[in-house]
């Protein structure tokens, strides 16, 4: 550190070991910004060296989610037999994984930087809370599409549709839109004391406790629609296994073989949603055990920020890499539990297949000696 900027410090920088200690005390005593990152840039600052590699990694993880995510997509919206309420939420969820994927790019390279200005910080940290409340939320209509589905199976047949998907959709996603973007558009703390109660940082308090209240709900409300529909279907198959599981006899009256043989289908038909239902628990578990590392450490923060004795300390961004890698387990799981998401991803693979092998001039001959050659 020169001379002049030890005069604009007061040479009170060299009182720190490390980098953030150092610009949060500046920036408290209401220093420039540009001169707070001057005057603490010589301390070392290990946390962005991790950030960089956590970058990389989670533009990785990126690219590998759009790419499955968007095989999803092109399979659920190209494919007419799949315009079910619940593929059409799945379709969401993937939507929301791409947003998530594209994330990671802008994640990448903010982090490339030194020291991102406010307003970046903020639009990053307001990014970061809309991909989690996108997947939380799209979590969140997945199970109510199951629990309409098994608990008002009436009511779900002949009323629910692909129009009220697409409104409950234009309903969720601007919300969350604008609730999660608001500090970009204006309500934040750049420009207020760093010492007031109200913020952390450049964000209101107000708008995290906001955030982790819909998430908080959202958590609750997935808990409650699997387990009662867990409930119910286990209530169910109870009671239709004993008849479905009879066997046959030619001697039984024919009003009771009839009753056998819907027995049997209504049997086949709730195992079916169990396998549905088990399918939706996978996806909330996954999105759960991801996303709770970041969220241990978000009440960790609000319980530091209570506290006037305690300061947090700069850590890299690994709980965000592993939020990310949900977004890439999901398009397996669909592939693997839904057979007609499989099926339709398969089949649009081929496609592309046969489109590059007609762009190369390659014939079917050529390719199966391609493949023949290159077998063991």
């Amino acid at each position: 550190m020169n001379e002049s900027t030890a005069n604009f410090t007061g040479g009170n920088s060299t009182v720190y070991e490390t980098f953030w200690p150092c610009f949060r005390g500046l920036l408290e005593n209401n220093f420039d910004y540009d001169l707070a990152v001057a005057s603490c840039s010589h301390l070392p600052a290990p946390d962005l060296d991790e950030n960089r590699k956590v970058g990389i990694i989670a533009a990785t993880v990126g690219t590998v989610a759009l790419l499955m995510n968007g095989a999803v997509l092109a399979g659920v919206l190209k494919n007419r037999h799949l315009s079910k309420p619940m593929h059409l939420f799945v379709a969401n969820l993937a939507t929301a994984d791409c947003v998530a994927g594209f994330f990671s790019f802008f994640f990448c390279a903010i982090f490339q930087t030194e020291v991102p200005q406010p307003l970046t910080s903020v639009r990053v940290v307001c990014t970061f809370l809309l991909v989690l409340v996108l997947s939380a939320v799209s979590v969140v209509l997945l199970s109510v599409d199951r629990y309409l589905a098994i608990l008002h199976p009436i009511f779900y047949q002949t009323r629910m549709s692909k129009r009220h998907v697409a409104v409950s959709l234009g309903i969720a996603w601007p919300v969350c839109v604008l609730v999660c973007l608001s500090p970009a558009m204006g309500w934040n703390c750049i420009d207020v004391d760093m010492n007031t109660e109200n913020c952390i940082g450049q964000v209101p308090v107000g708008y995290l406790i906001l955030i982790n209240i819909i998430l908080f709900m959202a958590v609750v409300i997935v808990i409650f629609t699997n387990v009662r529909i867990f409930i119910v279907l286990k209530r169910r198959i109870s009671r239709t296994r004993p008849m479905a599981t009879e066997s046959p006899q030619d001697n039984l009256p024919a009003a009771r073989r009839r009753e056998q043989r819907l027995a049997a289908r209504k049997f086949q038909h709730l195992l079916h949603s169990m396998k549905k239902q088990v399918t939706v628990v996978i996806i909330a578990a996954v999105f759960v055990i991801s996303w709770l590392p970041l969220c241990i450490d978000m009440v960790r923060q609000f319980l530091c920020f209570a506290r006037e004795d305690c300061e947090m300390e700069a850590k890299p961004k690994w709980g965000m890499l592993i939020g990310l890698c949900s977004s890439v387990i999901n398009p397996v799981i669909y592939a693997l539990r839904i057979e007609k998401i499989r099926d339709a991803m398969h089949r649009r693979a081929r496609r592309l297949a046969n489109a590059v092998r007609e762009k190369f001039g390659w014939s079917s001959n050529q390719v199966v000696n391609i493949q023949v050659v290159g077998a063991p």
